[in-house]
């Protein structure tokens, strides 16, 4: 059996060393990762799924953004076989943590409690803060009322993707915080 802990270890330390360039700022990208780890974990305690695979399945989803939006799940599965290769993990683990991370986009269908807790993991930590870099980088192009109704609607959509009720009652608390703080920006 493989020492778990260390393999986590080494996968946050790959990450950190990893930050594709289009997630800078780099603090921005690792808040993310590491938000999806915590959230990840907590509902994998919750609803009795794989605590390992979720969580490596969070540091690791977004390892292959600079591949763009509509395909950096799959490449993030191709650099995470890449990288987990050495660790010799069990079939059943690895097809849990790629299969977490392919079904982690939103829009994606989800199969088993491990795709499912990574897509609300990923959502929360998107309402919770990542919005906020959204919005950062939305308002350089677009004016601020603009802005601030896709940032809306992305919320939303986000929010669309949140199936579990833990998941849910997370996201809502940082869903009305969001809102209060868009509305009052000028």
């Amino acid at each position: 059996m493989e020492n778990r802990e260390r393999i986590v270890r080494e996968t946050e330390a790959f990450v950190k060393c990893n930050v594709p360039k289009t997630r800078r700022p780099e603090e921005t990208y690792i808040r993310h990762v590491f938000g999806a780890r915590n959230y990840a974990r907590h509902l994998a305690e919750i609803y009795q799924a794989d605590i390992f695979a979720v969580v490596m399945a969070a540091l690791l989803h977004d390892i292959g953004a600079d591949a763009g939006n509509a395909k950096h799940a799959k490449e993030s599965v191709k650099i995470s076989k890449e990288f987990l290769e050495e660790f010799k993990l069990d079939a059943k683990t690895r097809n849990k943590i790629f299969g977490a991370i392919k079904a982690h986009t939103l829009g994606t269908s989800v199969e088993g409690m491990e795709q499912r807790i990574m897509q609300d993991a990923d959502g929360i930590i998107f309402v919770e803060d990542t919005y906020k870099s959204h919005f950062d980088e939305m308002k350089k192009t677009l004016p601020l009322t603009e802005a601030k109704t896709q940032i809306t609607e992305k919320l939303q959509k986000v929010m669309g993707k949140i199936k579990t009720d833990e998941g849910i009652k997370i996201a809502n608390k940082f869903l009305e915080n969001a809102m209060k703080e868009l509305e009052n920006m000028n």
